[in-house]
């Protein structure tokens, strides 16, 4: 896999994760994001990447590692999560990756 990461220029999450995640308080995390946050298990690692922009949006998205890409399901099975920003990269990303209708 990290070949293959490597190859498509796609950053090493070990990597990625020491330099640019920062850990932060649930109540640091509720700041930030209180109905992100508020869905989450009580005891879940929270972090700030300092590779988001002020506007939500990702810097590096398309070289961004694997556990970015898969967020927010990383270690989990996806499951229905209402998002609180219709626009946001990832609602774009699925309908993007849906074949017209007919």
């Amino acid at each position: 896999m990290a070949v293959l990461s490597r190859l498509l220029g796609i950053a090493s999450d070990t990597v990625f994760l020491a330099e640019h995640w920062h850990p932060l308080t649930r109540d640091e995390a509720q700041q930030l994001n209180p109905f992100y946050t508020s869905r989450l298990p009580a005891d879940a690692q929270l972090y700030r990447c300092d590779q988001v922009a002020e506007d939500g949006r990702c810097l590096v998205h398309d070289t961004r590692p694997l556990v970015c890409r898969g967020y927010p399901w990383y270690d989990q099975p996806p499951q229905v999560m209402p998002l609180p920003d219709a626009n946001c990269g990832y609602a774009i990303d699925q309908v993007m990756a849906r074949p017209p209708e007919p």
